[in-house]
């Protein structure tokens, strides 16, 4: 059985592999990081409140921006005719049930617009339409016409939001992504311990794939071995 060290040795190798071919490449299409960011660009002074809040509810900062230009373009002291209010533009009743006292403060408003996102992702199993639709129209909308309510601008409201986050009509995910995590999980290391920094490089996301493609590997393994044996209570296939 291969511990985790050598699990870690030939991953790493493999990662170089593909971290060669992948050279050319990144020098022509820029930074890999500069690849992962939203499509929409927040102001520099609110973007760490969009990270921080991404990161506490477990949304996708892309999603969380994207809804924050389409309803006030960023604009902290922004009102609706309807007295939506801040950057998230939260009702007056929706902000009190999301603990938000100033929704013109824009910390305290997009935190209220990031859990506000995260219930409505709960609520119908992260499908960012019916989700964008809820945010828009409300969710007894939602549940009265079984889904995006017919409304144009609700149903131009959640392609906007789509076009924002870069996704266009294709699917995307509405939960935030964690490499950090991950890592965490396949190692036993935390992220911080191993690279000293919270920015993943391309090799990391190489490194994770071949980490995971060898605890399957090996899960896969252990169930064939299992299959044989008449002693299958031994342990978990899990407990690589």
């Amino acid at each position: 059985m291969a511990t985790i060290d050598q699990i870690r040795l030939s991953a790493l190798a493999n990662t170089k592999t593909g971290q060669t071919e992948y050279t050319a490449a990144s020098s022509a299409k820029g930074n890999f990081k500069q690849i992962l960011k939203s499509a929409v660009k927040a102001p520099e002074n609110l973007e760490a409140i969009f990270t921080e809040a991404a990161k506490k509810y477990g949304v996708s900062e892309k999603l969380l921006k994207a809804v924050a230009k389409a309803e006030s373009n960023f604009n902290p002291s922004a009102t609706s005719k309807k007295g939506a209010a801040g950057v998230m533009q939260l009702m007056p009743a929706t902000a009190r049930s999301l603990g938000v006292d100033d929704p013109y403060d824009a910390r305290s408003n997009i935190m209220g617009g990031a859990k506000y996102l995260r219930e409505n992702l709960e609520r119908y199993n992260g499908n960012v339409d019916l989700t964008l639709a809820a945010y828009n129209a409300g969710s007894n909308n939602v549940s009265k016409y079984g889904g995006i309510p017919p409304f144009k601008e609700t149903q131009e409201y959640v392609k906007k939001v789509k076009n924002y986050m870069g996704a266009g009509d294709s699917e995307t995910s509405g939960y935030g992504s964690n490499i950090s995590n991950a890592l965490e999980y396949l190692t036993g290391q935390s992220w911080e311990e191993e690279n000293g920094s919270l920015v993943p490089e391309k090799s990391d996301y190489l490194y994770l794939i071949e980490l995971m493609k060898l605890r399957m590997q090996m899960a896969s393994s252990r169930i064939s071995g299992q299959f044989d044996s008449d002693d299958s209570a031994d342990g978990s296939i899990f407990n690589l």
